[in-house]
């Protein structure tokens, strides 16, 4: 006997009963999509157009200490006696634009020379950050967030800053005797008074550590408008990011070792009352300030915000674990 399985199937649809289910899974799955999303942290908003994260910038600054470590020590110094030059262009004409202002309107307006001398100085950190350069205040940064990351070597790095330091003081030294002192730039009497008053200042004005605290500031300054010039991504947004802080931190009468080297060299040079220990006194106060603004303040700052680790979080987990043993 022949089948005929068209009458002997059910005539049933498959179609009513899997419908259903099929509506029903993608409903689940966007539900516990949602409710995922809901229960999960938002992700950061994006960036503006051209400004960089600052995990990107920290990410910059960490490829940029384990390449300079990787240099031999005697293109570091180059480098670094190169960046001693470049300073010393932009501080001699911030120093010419300063001493420029007459003693009278000196008086009326203190600020004045101050914010020339600014906004002029802050090429030097143009020249040397645009062009290339070795600055111990920068390098200082660098290193500080290689450390917190534990990204590169201590003794190594240690050497690197203690070349880089030696090389900006033959850059300065070179500016100074040459290109300030020879060329009788501040030769005139309203620019050695200038100097003098200047050089005094920093020199015998202060106790040590009111220089420390302006060493702390100027250097936090530099090192931001570095961070700043590694969040922009064209070429007018990274030179004003660089030129704002580093007005901020002259007008303020902050202490910048490196810029001291030539400043205070270019004093004595022309006949400021002061001496080489005096000078040193300064120095020591300004280059301690300046490691804990680069290395603590903006280092660690920056390792910090993107590394967060809750102390709360520590206690609590320890406080649990405790009772759970008992």
């Amino acid at each position: 006997m022949a089948l005929n399985y068209n009458q002997s199937k059910p005539t049933v649809s498959y179609l009513p009963t899997t419908a259903p289910i099929t509506i029903m899974r993608e409903s689940t799955s966007t539900s516990l999509a949602s409710s995922t999303a809901a229960s999960s942290p938002a992700p950061p908003p994006p960036m503006p157009l051209g400004i960089q994260s600052a995990a990107a910038i920290e990410g910059m600054i960490l490829q940029s200490a384990k390449i300079r470590l990787g240099r031999p020590l005697d293109q570091t110094f180059f480098l670094s006696v190169v960046a001693g030059i470049w300073l010393g262009f932009g501080a001699i004409g911030a120093l010419s634009a300063a001493c420029g202002v007459p003693q009278s309107v000196r008086t009326e307006w203190p600020i004045l020379p101050k914010f020339l001398m600014g906004a002029v100085f802050a090429f030097a950190l143009h020249f040397i950050v645009m062009l290339g350069g070795e600055l111990f205040t920068g390098v200082i940064m660098v290193f500080g967030v290689g450390w917190w990351n534990r990204a590169i070597n201590v003794p190594k790095s240690l050497v690197n800053l203690v070349t880089v330091y030696i090389g900006n003081w033959c850059g300065c030294l070179i500016m100074a005797y040459f290109m300030a002192y020879l060329t009788d730039i501040f030769d005139d009497p309203s620019s050695r008074q200038w100097l003098t008053v200047a050089t005094l200042g920093k020199t015998n004005g202060h106790g040590w550590g009111i220089l420390f605290l302006k060493g702390i500031g100027a250097n936090t300054m530099v090192c931001m408008a570095v961070c700043l010039y590694l969040g922009c991504s064209d070429s007018a947004g990274k030179i004003m990011a660089i030129w704002f802080p580093v007005v901020v931190f002259v007008i303020s009468g902050y202490e910048h070792c490196v810029a001291n080297m030539f400043f205070l060299s270019v004093g004595l040079l022309y006949g400021a009352p002061t001496t080489i220990a005096r000078l040193w006194f300064n120095q020591s106060a300004a280059l301690v300030g300046n490691m804990v603004g680069g290395a603590i303040v903006i280092g660690l700052t920056l390792h910090l915000m993107n590394h967060w680790v809750s102390p709360l979080d520590w206690a609590i987990n320890k406080i649990k674990g405790s009772s759970e043993e008992k």
